[in-house]
């Protein structure tokens, strides 16, 4: 009898498993973009180079004197953004170019100074949404300005934003 019971239930478990998972995923129209995956890609032929619409900028990040060893790291949306350069202690200026979905994307990135001693954090924020338009290109950029021993003047320091065609 027990063995039965058994029997039956793992049965009508595994109808239930295969059952729920042969029905479709539902979606709304706005959810499709990122959720449906071609078949397939294109033939090479008929692919079109799609540029990069985010474009990232920071300058004066280290330098032989005080910001020696300074670094940057870049977040977008929690994640962190490989440079594509290599980077050295002597790595001045970080650029960044990414393709990104349209949509509105919190953008982030953070100093670390060596004080000597120890390693001082800075945030680098925007003041704004940062939006990916489907026609257009977003910018950011800083200069950072530092104080006297290599940390930033201000914390937090803001990257300004600009749209273009």
């Amino acid at each position: 009898m027990y063995k039965a019971n058994l029997l039956i239930f793992t049965v009508i478990l595994s109808l239930l498993v295969i059952s729920g998972c042969s029905t479709p995923k539902k979606i709304s129209i706005d959810e499709a973009y990122t959720s449906i995956a071609p078949a397939e890609p294109l033939p090479e032929y008929l692919r079109q180079e799609q540029d990069r619409n985010l474009i990232i900028q920071i300058d004066n990040v280290a330098d032989e004197g005080k910001s020696y060893k300074n670094y940057v790291e870049l977040y977008i949306n929690g994640f962190y953004i490989k440079p594509a350069q290599e980077i050295t202690n002597l790595t001045r200026n970080y650029h960044y170019e990414l393709l990104l979905q349209p949509g509105i994307y919190k953008i982030e990135a953070k100093y670390y100074a060596s004080s000597g001693w120890a390693i001082e954090k800075f945030k680098i924020l925007t003041r704004e949404k940062v939006m990916i338009f489907p026609d257009k290109k977003t910018y950011l950029s800083i200069q950072l300005r530092k104080n006297s021993w290599g940390g930033l003047e201000e914390n937090p320091s803001y990257f300004h934003i600009r749209y273009e065609k």
